[in-house]
């Protein structure tokens, strides 16, 4: 599994002609469904700052770069034009994440993602700098049911049993 986070400034190049088109803006993920649904570019057209590609368009994401097989996938792209709950991955991280019984469990700091299928599998979670930097950060499966809210994120009680160290994630 792959960071969400890694994405943010990666080159996007079609594979036919090398030709870069872009690089990573945002990234569009929808909590319902629980998959990455696309991709928003930087630098792909002057005139517009709403580019991006479909997830199921992209080729490969590789360590270094996003790879297509054609231009043709680049179009214009926002979560309103998407169905479910879609929301922009910045507007996510960085979110106090409580239980519905009022218990604090960190602060989200990435997605864990499948980078083939898109499906996002888990949340990176801190404790803060000290405890990151003794025990590691937390990853919590991504939870069936969840509130997104201004700047926190709730999350069912049984959550709090199912964090384990980054240490030991499969």
């Amino acid at each position: 599994m792959k960071k969400l986070r890694d994405l943010f400034g990666l080159p996007v190049l079609i594979t036919g002609t090398g030709a870069q088109i872009g690089e990573v803006q945002e990234v569009i993920v929808d909590l319902e469904q629980a998959a990455v649904r696309g991709i928003m570019l930087a630098g792909a057209n002057w005139f517009a700052n709403s580019q991006g590609i479909v997830f199921e368009d992209v080729f490969r994401v590789g360590r270094d770069a996003i790879m297509l097989r054609a231009e043709y996938a680049l179009r214009e792209l926002t979560p309103a034009m998407m169905q479910g709950t879609v929301h922009y991955l910045g507007t996510l991280m960085d979110k106090q994440i409580y239980t519905d019984t009022g218990l604090s469990l960190g602060i989200l700091m990435d997605a864990l993602y499948d980078d083939i299928t898109g499906e996002i599998k888990a949340y990176e979670v801190s404790d803060g700098l000290i405890t990151d930097l003794l025990y590691g950060r937390k990853i919590m499966p991504l939870p069936q049911a969840q509130v997104v809210g201004q700047d926190k994120l709730i999350v069912p009680d049984t959550m709090t049993n199912l964090l384990i160290p980054e240490s030991k994630k499969v």
